[in-house]
């Protein structure tokens, strides 16, 4: 049996990315890993279930960020506060906060172009 544990996304400056996802969706830093060839950052949050790894290849190659993946995926309080507040750290929009049924939906991409999707939940009383 496999437990899903992480995922690993390739980043170009790493210490930017690190600011990103730490300021703008509450992930703390886990662990880090400085080798040869490469260097990674293990970040989590408090209240969830697997590690999103920020992956640093140190040979300066060229990275190109593909179409064949989805967007992380974050449920928020407020979609429209939390869409706007991204922006105003680097991120980039890719579709507006709007109603997805009684949801609210929104995409912006990370300042290094990886899609990131809000979602949030109805209200229960």
């Amino acid at each position: 049996m496999a437990r899903f544990n992480f995922i690993k996304i390739v980043v170009r400056d790493i210490e930017a990315m690190e600011r990103f996802y730490t300021k703008g969706l509450g992930f703390a830093v886990q662990d880090r890993i400085d080798a040869e060839g490469f260097s990674e950052v293990m970040l989590a949050q408090k209240e969830g279930a697997f590690t999103l790894v920020l992956y640093h290849h140190t040979d300066k190659r060229a990275i190109d960020a593909g179409n064949n993946w989805g967007p992380l995926g974050f449920i928020v309080r407020d979609c429209a506060a939390s869409h706007a507040d991204l922006i105003a750290m680097g991120a980039h929009e890719v579709r507006a906060p709007g109603a997805f049924g009684a949801m609210s939906v929104s995409f912006v991409s990370d300042p290094e172009g990886h899609e990131i999707e809000l979602l949030q939940l109805p209200a229960t009383s």
